[in-house]
């Protein structure tokens, strides 16, 4: 059902930290699949590989987004913390959704300088058609993918 993006990998205490809680969701059988994109350090790879992770770089994946295993793609910022309960979210908005829809998930304790400034943080859900028809405009880049899907803020009951 899902699909994981993990960008932005170059330190590998904070890509565990953005692992740890993927794991519940592999035992629930939800999660398909763990791509690794465009990681450069020798540490964060060894992680990843223990971990069962797949390593692509993002211009892979973007040009033919179609091929992910999930009908459902999470993408997250190596160092973000998935909230407690984002199994019963992921579940909840990918089963009550038309196939274009994309949400933000919100961070499980938001900082100060996010809640003040409004800054945008927290894993992006959309599914694998809304990514087919987003990557185009994205120039392979992970950022403007997360910007052409347009997320909205997930809400608390979804």
């Amino acid at each position: 059902m899902l699909t994981v993006l993990i960008h932005g990998a170059d330190d590998a205490p904070a890509f565990a930290q953005t692992l740890s809680p993927l794991v519940s969701g592999a035992v629930e059988g939800i999660l398909r699949d763990v791509v690794v994109l465009d990681t450069m350090g020798e540490d964060v790879r060894r992680v990843a590989d223990h971990a069962g992770c797949r390593l692509a770089s993002a211009g892979e994946v973007l040009a033919a987004p179609a091929t992910l295993k999930g009908e459902w793609v999470l993408i997250l910022r190596s160092g973000e913390r998935l909230p407690e309960n984002w199994i019963d979210r992921v579940v909840r908005y990918a089963g009550g959704r038309s196939a274009v829809a994309a949400a933000r998930l919100p961070e499980p304790e938001p900082g100060i300088f996010n809640r003040l400034f409004g800054r945008s943080r927290g894993g992006v859900l959309a599914s694998r058609a809304a990514l087919v028809a987003a990557a185009p405009a994205s120039g392979g880049r992970i950022d403007r993918l997360v910007r052409a899907l347009k997320p909205r803020r997930m809400r608390r009951g979804a």
